[in-house]
């Protein structure tokens, strides 16, 4: 379900503005949506003030800080007001909304800057040039966002991807495997496909990287780590894991069908999905995915050890599907 962006007329008249000194520039290139509810309760108001001032403490861009809160009843909107914001802008909204992907299209909607980027309350940067180094990228080429490695903090980081996303991206179309606070959008292109699909509860974010890729937006791999994400959320937490397979099925399917033209059953698609690979009847469109994801993806790295990596992947996921009776 596509996000009306001209309903954010209804909500432009109650945000608030928190500006920053006055020779801070007052037309960002980057927009920072945080969308939130109740983050100082159970004791995470220092995580909150570590991500705020990660944000603070951005140089080399110019940006704004959009706060998407909403209606928190643990004096959350006293805390801002209290925030010493220095460097930037911050911009409130606090209303009541659907959940979270309802949230971060309306810090879509009310965002000024020519790039967007979400930030989760528990997450932060921990390189002040972080986003001017994906905002350059993004200045230099014709994509529609930027991606990189990010560092996982929590229990079993050893074990994540999202240290080295370029060398699964032969999984895309079956996994989510570009971590998502590394990603820097070109706003327009997240307003020509209508935002986070609010249909979803945990994987939206997955769902619109395969629709920008899907309908022919090409994105450009940045080895510049400068996003920490805090393990614990909705996509992370155990409990979720059936909802989490039930919502990518679904998001796998509709990649398929928009971007090969494949109509999968559940059945099929739940395989790609817990398994991580094509049965050999579907060789042909494991073909066609790799075509694409390493046609839509620039900036990849050229150097002999990540190309025996990505190959040794590429022949051991091949050797899977080429087996795989299903």
């Amino acid at each position: 379900m596509s996000f009306d962006f001209s309903s954010s007329n209804s909500f432009q008249d109650a945000v608030s503005l928190k500006p920053a000194s006055p020779d801070v520039a007052t037309h960002p290139l980057i927009s920072v949506v945080t969308a939130c509810f109740n983050p100082l309760k159970d004791g995470r108001k220092d995580l909150f003030l570590k991500s705020l001032d990660s944000v603070q403490q951005q140089i080399g861009v110019s940006l704004e800080h959009i706060i998407v809160d909403g209606a928190s009843t643990d004096g959350t909107l006293e805390f801002l007001q209290a925030y010493n914001n220095k460097h930037h802008d911050i911009r409130i909204l606090s209303m009541p909304d659907s959940g979270i992907y309802e949230a971060m299209n309306r810090g879509i909607a009310l965002s000024r800057g020519k790039y967007v980027i979400f930030l989760n309350t528990d997450d932060f940067y921990h390189r002040q040039d972080g986003l001017s180094v994906s905002a350059k990228v993004l200045e230099q080429n014709d994509c529609s966002f930027t991606f990189g490695p990010i560092k996982p903090q929590g229990p079993h980081t050893r074990f994540t991807h999202y240290h080295h996303p370029q060398q699964r991206l032969h999984k895309l179309f079956v996994t989510s495997v570009i971590p998502h606070p590394s990603m820097l959008y070109r706003r327009t292109a997240l307003m020509q496909i209508g935002g986070y699909d609010q249909t979803y509860r945990i994987v939206a974010d997955y769902d619109m990287t395969l629709r920008l890729i899907a309908t022919g937006h090409q994105g450009f791999y940045i080895n510049n780590c400068f996003a920490t994400f805090v393990i614990g959320g909705l996509s992370t937490q155990a409990e979720n894991r059936e909802l989490d397979i039930k919502e990518k099925n679904r998001s796998v399917r509709n990649a398929h069908y928009k971007a090969f033209g494949i109509e999968l059953s559940e059945q099929e698609s739940e395989f790609l999905v817990v398994k991580g690979w094509y049965p050999h009847k579907y060789l042909p469109v494991f073909l066609a995915s790799q075509k694409l994801i390493f046609s839509a993806i620039h900036g990849l790295p050229q150097d002999t050890f990540y190309q025996l990596g990505r190959h040794f992947n590429y022949l051991k996921y091949y050797l899977k599907c080429l087996f795989t009776a299903k």
